[in-house]
């Protein structure tokens, strides 16, 4: 799996004049500018959490510190959570992308 497009592909929430500009019968609707936010937020800060185990791997790859069959099953373990943390960080992304895809920039007015 990999992340979703970035928040730059998707259209911006309606604010400011773009809102004045909309017909009589709608108005901007705020559940989508808070999820476009969450949205940008969460795609600004998702590097550093699908990178966290990196480091790590490198590490224990790079080094002959700790050899043998422990160290291989714990490295392989280590790859694994990495895999599993890569794919959680991008499902999250696509959690919010989906909802964000689906919801109305705007809203009938009442």
């Amino acid at each position: 799996m990999s992340a979703p497009p970035p928040p730059g592909s998707l259209p911006p929430p309606i604010e400011g004049a773009a809102a004045g500009a909309l017909a009589p019968t709608e108005r901007p609707n705020p559940a989508y500018a808070q999820l476009h936010r969450a949205y940008a937020d969460a795609y600004g800060g998702i590097d550093r959490l699908r990178q966290a185990l990196d480091a790590p791997v490198k590490t224990l790859g790079g080094t002959d510190a700790w050899l043998g069959p422990e160290a291989r099953e714990w490295g392989s373990r280590l790859d694994e959570e990495r895999a599993r943390l890569r794919k959680a960080a991008d499902r999250v992304l696509w959690d919010i992308y989906d909802r964000l895809s689906s919801t109305p920039r705007t809203l009938p007015r009442v």
